[in-house]
């Protein structure tokens, strides 16, 4: 038996009244489903949820889709700290932005480069402004750093007094209100956290209180870090000393800090991970889901030659990729476009960081990679893809 419809006198509907009633009752259902997910997606919003990922540049954030091919550890500026007061190192900004900014054009218009990213920290000398003008220069997305070097180099004393959540707060407010120079706030945000361990060699870095190869310092400031990445869901690009690879895996006890405190492994970059690594340590470091920085092409960096260390690097990325690791890498020089230094002698050597060719990537060590049947796709994703991917939030 059918079922009757009332109307709100309790007398029985005829079938018009019954078929506007249903309408008007699914149209006011309608309504109210419409507004309640209004609400919840109101709500989850204001919470920070469902917000389109974004790649935060100097000059503003940009879509991923816009980045480009990408290089993700050089520095646009390379100084430690003291040579502020060095008479020999005085610049001018116009002058440095000019000359980096030429350089960078010639990679924008020659080699197709569409982002830098600059994982200079303060404490190495990150100058906001600097690399706003660079980018302005350039046409070169650049993603600034906050973060701290390594301890032996970097973290100045009024840092090594402060609280792992106090450097978490300031990371943040790095990446979401801006970068601070000089006591004065920027209106320029960084996009990456800078992490790093390691001594300055020759030999392996000595063991910390904590067991590791890790000082006290650099520990606070890897877990002030990962604190800073769970709040903002920001990637992290690390220096790790590679003569410490010969006696353990530092990329691993880096991870090991980093996780214990809620960081996502997928979204570091683990830097100078091929100048002397045995392929186990990259298989591991991989398995943990971070992303392995190829860096130092062109640049012998602790080795004889040019060509000794690109045929390592070579041999590495395509054994990496043949075991399906082709996610997990990513490409640089660790280029020091400026660098703030004193006079070449025995105690302050040359380094090669600042003349490696601006084409050398392309011109010389993507066909040695092609030879070994590492192709455009490939590439495609070790220089696009794989860097949208973990600088993206």
């Amino acid at each position: 038996m059918r079922r009757a419809f009332f109307d709100l006198s309790g007398d029985v509907m005829n079938w018009d009244s019954r078929v506007a009633w249903i309408t008007a009752s699914c149209q006011r259902g309608r309504r109210m489903i419409m507004f309640a997910l209004y609400e919840f997606w109101a709500a989850r919003r204001s919470e920070g949820a469902f917000q389109m990922a974004v790649i935060r540049t100097v000059l503003g954030d940009i879509a991923p889709g816009e980045i480009g091919v990408t290089l993700t550890h050089e520095h646009i500026r390379y100084a430690y700290q003291g040579c502020e007061f060095d008479h020999r190192n005085v610049w001018d900004l116009d002058e440095v932005a000019e000359e980096v900014g030429q350089a960078a054009r010639i990679m924008v218009a020659e080699y197709g480069i569409g982002t830098i990213v600059d994982l200079t920290p303060p404490d190495i000398g990150r100058h906001p402004e600097l690399l706003a003008a660079v980018s302005r220069r350039s046409g070169a997305h650049i993603i600034a750093a906050t973060g701290f070097y390594a301890e032996g180099m970097g973290i100045g004393f009024y840092w090594r007094r402060k609280s792992v959540d106090y450097i978490a707060e300031m990371m943040v407010r790095d990446l979401t209100e801006g970068m601070v120079y000089d006591n004065r706030l920027t209106p320029y945000r960084a996009g990456i956290i800078k992490v790093a361990t390691g001594g300055m060699g020759p030999g392996p870095t000595p063991l910390g209180p904590n067991g590791r190869r890790i000082g006290p310092c650099e520990d606070r400031v890897i877990r002030a870090a990962a604190r800073a990445q769970r709040n903002t869901g920001c990637g992290l690009g690390t220096h790790t000393q590679p003569v410490d690879y010969k006696v353990t895996n530092p990329g691993i006890e880096m991870l090991d800090i980093l996780e214990e405190e809620g960081a996502d492994p997928s979204r570091v970059m683990m830097g100078h991970v091929f100048i002397f690594p045995e392929f186990a340590q990259l298989e591991a470091l991989c398995e943990r889901g971070a992303m392995l920085q190829v860096d130092h092409v062109g640049i012998p960096w602790m080795h004889d030659s040019v060509e000794e260390l690109d045929e390592q690097l070579a041999v590495l990325i395509c054994r990496l990729a043949e075991r399906d690791y082709l996610g997990n890498i990513v490409f640089s020089y660790d280029r020091f476009f400026s660098h703030g230094r004193g006079p070449i002698t025995a105690e302050e050597p040359d380094q090669e960081n600042t003349r490696v060719p601006l084409g050398w990537l392309f011109d010389s060590f993507v066909p040695r990679l092609k030879k070994k049947g590492f192709g455009a796709a490939e590439l495609e994703q070790v220089l696009v893809d794989n860097p949208r991917r973990v600088l993206s939030f």
